[in-house]
């Protein structure tokens, strides 16, 4: 009631309603808000709605969220194949670490039963393995969630790159403007080079069981 319905429609004549500038550098870890989780279907599964905490978890992911043909042109201009072909190859040649997930928010009853409807054309686009990462979000989304994460018009098209533990490291909204998607290659770099030194410094499941045969060898001698 205390949102005028035409509002993200006025705000778009204002820089094509971009919300906001991207940041130049990613978030420091220990600063960053974490990615709500949000709950919807898939298009590998259309009748069994997913957490989108569990896919992005353990990853660094690229999100785009849009509401709108509009707000998924916005995005493309940040992640398209043809408007940033690097983004793709450093996801391409990094798949154990790095990933691209699509948040399709349709909350207009109507509008989501026509993306159902044709969610055949978009299974065609997408190889097999990323059918589980486009998801279509109905409801979920609420105000406090758009406030705190910048989601401030529905219908512009947002960015945001997260760690592994899902914290918002880097997020741009509208088109990409200036050194914005330039930023963003750079930052998914430097999150992919974290994540490769960190999963460097886990021990494996080899070790780990070698260091757990010592601890009771050590504890069986103690005795």
């Amino acid at each position: 009631m205390g949102k005028p319905y035409f509002r993200d429609f006025t705000n778009m004549k204002y820089r094509e309603g971009k919300s906001f500038l991207a940041n130049p550098k990613i978030f420091k870890a220990n600063v960053a808000l974490h990615f709500p989780n949000l709950h919807g279907k898939t298009l590998a599964s259309s009748r069994v709605p997913r957490d989108t905490t569990p896919v992005l978890r353990g990853k660094v992911s690229v999100v785009t969220v849009f509401s709108s043909v509009w707000g998924e042109a916005q995005v493309n201009t940040f992640t398209g194949m043809e408007q940033n072909p690097e983004l793709q190859e450093i996801v391409d040649n990094n798949k154990a670490m790095a990933q691209r997930v699509e948040i399709n928010i349709e909350e207009n009853a109507i509008k989501a039963w026509i993306v159902r409807l044709f969610q055949y054309r978009l299974r065609r686009q997408k190889t097999t393995e990323d059918w589980g990462k486009y998801f279509i979000v109905h409801r979920g989304v609420s105000e406090s969630i758009r406030e705190t994460i910048g989601l401030l018009n529905g219908r512009v098209g947002y960015v945001y790159l997260l760690d592994q533990d899902c914290r918002i490291r880097w997020a741009a909204s509208g088109n990409a403007e200036g050194d914005e998607k330039l930023n963003l290659t750079r930052g998914l770099k430097r999150l992919v080079e974290e994540a490769t030194r960190r999963k460097e410094k886990q021990p494996t499941k080899a070790q780990k069981a070698e260091e757990e045969l010592e601890t009771e060898a050590v504890a069986a001698g103690a005795s």
